[in-house]
């Protein structure tokens, strides 16, 4: 009995330790076996890692605007690499990569499985060391991302970093989609780390990233870019924005900043322009006073809450005093009786200021919401500001708000709102990305267009629609007016604020933002010139609204958008030059800017001595009347110094001597060629110097 205990003692105890190592087994085999497995293969296989081509960005119309291509990285395997070779491997490696021998020597000695000697090398550079076949040394295939088209939106585009990784702009926005997932070839090494010969290695494809379809079309950029690139040369400026959106979907057609940079070596313009700063989109994070054109939101506020009328009379002497604050118009001495349409056609800030005053400070604010001001629009950029509005409206910042003054917006809130006025009074939301499709063409996400709010009636947005072709037609935006369309649009001329308060006196944000036709808008325009420093003058209708024309007219033949007659499309009358002899360049621009011509100073004084054409003469709207800059001619007899004239036309030989007191004795015709007494020479006011001029 005894013995039948201890047997069954024994096999009970038999029978536990077999099931316990059983349950050992299955957790091992079935619980930890991945992770074991995982960790046996990673003590005898080495891993490459294989990068993904990133998707391609293209434009509306398929033209691609970022790809990737392949490029070869050159590997290490240091437990390959022999020790009594590796200093002349390392040597060959540097003499090939232009690299310092020691630095290489140390970076394929390291204790490591594999090491990166140079990444993404010319395929001329990948040939040659391909050729030593040096021991321990492999490639792998990455991808380097290539901007075919340079500068073209490289703002909005942004770039990709050395790891393919997005850093700026869309490719940074997007990043998640472009960016693939990664493969990797492994291969099997003894407990040396050595390659076993003859075995397989395992190679796991990378997935390429998806696809992006933007809504800018690159025919459209280029001649924005185009524009930009005189406005910076014309009006020697700072920096220059301009935006072309679809006002009936939000979708940006084009969008660009000046400076900008070339995204395949986005480094160097850093090293040009001293910061990063040329790496930013400034049409969604550069912030900055409106001025006039903010006018078309309270004039929409104005008409929908009753309180002014197109036909409404007001009279205008020249300012308006709030709250004991004289806040003049750019005409000091004032419109005098003129309707609110003439007000809006003169910009005449005093009207305006009588506006908000009768709007009041809560619905002004109201407005300024609905447009969508002191809020992102939430375009699918990356960057995008918010501006700043007043934490407290009083009188005198109310009276500044109604005409542009003292909040700071973005340049896409401006054209989102003008999108408002031109279709029919919705806030739509702008984006850049319409859809985003994989490798074979599948769609993952498509965009739609987004009404963010009804801003006004559509009756009212067709008011200020109108007031504003008038504008164009009329006012101070006849540099925009295109033959054979009709045009919308408002000019804005803001001061620069100062850092510690008040504005600069010498410096200005010129802008346009406009749209076209007015009957059935296909685009809206905005154009912003900082600090124009040229000879044209610095108002708006100066220096941006030449700018609208000559881009939206190409935008809109590109588009097919063909003109109406002229009958129907306000034809603007020919301009008769003023006679601006005699005044100073100041008075001259505010003349000029009160009919819609350009300017251009030439030479330098006080006075205007001479000016082409001459008053009186009927010109087209956007002409440039040239003025002739000078002192007082000295008395006869008095000492002067004779100025050079060669390479000047007869005229403008006859105006730079006269500007000093001497007269010109004309030899020929055309250009000069040369001239006596010298250049510097110092003979009696009076004097006659004789200029031979040839064809």
């Amino acid at each position: 009995m005894q013995t039948r205990r201890r047997i069954g003692f024994a096999m009970m105890v038999f029978m536990l330790t077999i099931g316990a190592l059983v349950c050992r087994l299955a957790w091992i085999q079935l619980i930890k076996g991945p992770e074991l497995t995982r960790r046996a293969v990673a003590q005898w296989m080495r891993e490459i890692p294989v990068e993904p081509k990133r998707g391609i960005i293209y434009d509306s119309k398929g033209n691609e605007l970022a790809i990737s291509a392949s490029a070869d990285t050159v590997v290490a395997l240091p437990a390959q690499i022999p020790k009594e070779k590796a200093p002349e491997i390392a040597a060959e490696l540097a003499r090939i990569l232009n690299k310092n021998a020691e630095d290489v020597l140390k970076t394929i000695t390291q204790k490591k499985a594999a090491v990166y000697v140079a990444r993404k090398v010319d395929p001329e550079v990948a040939r040659e060391i391909r050729e030593l076949a040096l021991p321990g040394i492999t490639f792998t295939e990455e991808s380097r991302r290539y901007y075919p088209y340079g500068n073209l939106a490289s703002q909005v585009l942004g770039f990709a970093g050395v790891d393919s990784q997005g850093l700026y702009g869309l490719e940074l926005q997007y990043d998640e989609y472009l960016r693939g997932k990664r493969g990797y070839l492994q291969y099997p090494t003894d407990n040396q780390g050595q390659e076993i010969p003859n075995a397989t290695p395992t190679y796991v494809p990378p997935q390429p990233g998806y696809n992006i379809h933007l809504t800018i079309d690159q025919v459209i950029q280029h001649i924005v870019e185009r524009e930009l690139d005189n406005l910076m040369v014309m009006h020697n400026a700072e920096s220059v924005t301009a935006i072309v959106m679809d006002p009936n979907t939000g979708k940006i057609l084009a969008m660009a900043n000046r400076p900008d940079f070339d995204p395949n070596n986005y480094m160097a313009a850093v090293e040009e322009y001293g910061s990063q700063s040329v790496w930013q989109n400034q049409a969604i994070s550069g912030g900055f006073e409106p001025g006039s054109t903010f006018k078309v939101v309270t004039a929409t506020a104005g008409l929908e809450k009753g309180v002014v009328r197109e036909d409404s009379v007001y009279y205008d002497k020249g300012y308006e005093v709030v709250a004991g604050h004289r806040i003049h118009c750019w005409r000091r001495t004032g419109h005098g009786q003129e309707t609110f349409l003439q007000v809006m056609q003169n910009s005449c800030n005093p009207g305006f200021i009588d506006v908000g005053m009768k709007l009041g400070a809560d619905t002004m604010l109201e407005y300024l919401q609905k447009f969508g001001f002191g809020q992102k629009t939430g375009i699918d950029l990356p960057g995008e500001a918010v501006g700043v509005m007043f934490n407290k409206v009083g009188p005198v910042e109310l009276a500044t708000l109604s005409f542009g003054q003292g909040p700071s917006v973005t340049p896409i809130q401006q054209a989102a709102a003008m999108a408002a006025i031109a279709n029919g009074g919705k806030l739509m939301q702008p984006y850049v990305v319409e859809r985003i499709t994989d490798q074979d063409g599948n769609i993952i996400e498509q965009r739609e267009p987004r009404v963010v709010q009804q801003v006004t009636s559509p009756e009212i947005a067709q008011r200020v629609a109108l007031m504003l072709e008038s504008v164009v037609a009329e006012g101070g935006g006849r540099n925009a007016y295109i033959p054979g369309f009709r045009v919308a649009g408002k000019t804005g001329t803001a001061q620069v604020p100062k850092p510690g308060g008040g504005y600069y006196p010498d410096k200005y944000i010129a802008s346009f933002s406009g749209f076209a036709p007015v009957d059935d808008p296909k685009i809206v325009v905005f154009i912003a010139v900082h600090n124009p420093r040229g000879k044209y003058g610095y108002y708006g209708s100066q220096v941006a609204g030449p700018a609208f024309k000559s881009m939206a007219e190409d935008i809109l033949y590109y588009l097919d958008v063909r003109p109406q007659s002229e009958a129907t499309s306000g034809k603007v009358q020919a301009i008769e030059v003023p006679d601006l002899v005699g005044m100073t360049s100041t008075e001259a621009l505010e003349r000029l800017r009160d009919t819609g011509l350009n300017i251009r100073i030439d030479g330098q004084g006080a006075k205007i001595l001479d000016q082409t054409p001459r008053a009186g003469v009927k010109v087209p709207p956007g002409s440039t009347v040239i003025v002739h800059m000078g002192e007082k001619p000295p008395s006869a007899g008095e000492p002067v110094q004779v100025p050079n004239v060669i390479g000047l036309s007869l005229r403008d030989a006859s105006v730079k001597l006269s500007a000093v007191g001497l007269q010109v004795q004309a030899v020929g015709s055309g250009i000069a060629i040369s001239q006596s007494p010298a250049p510097g020479t110092v003979i009696p006011a009076g004097s006659m110097v004789r200029v031979e001029f040839k064809p």
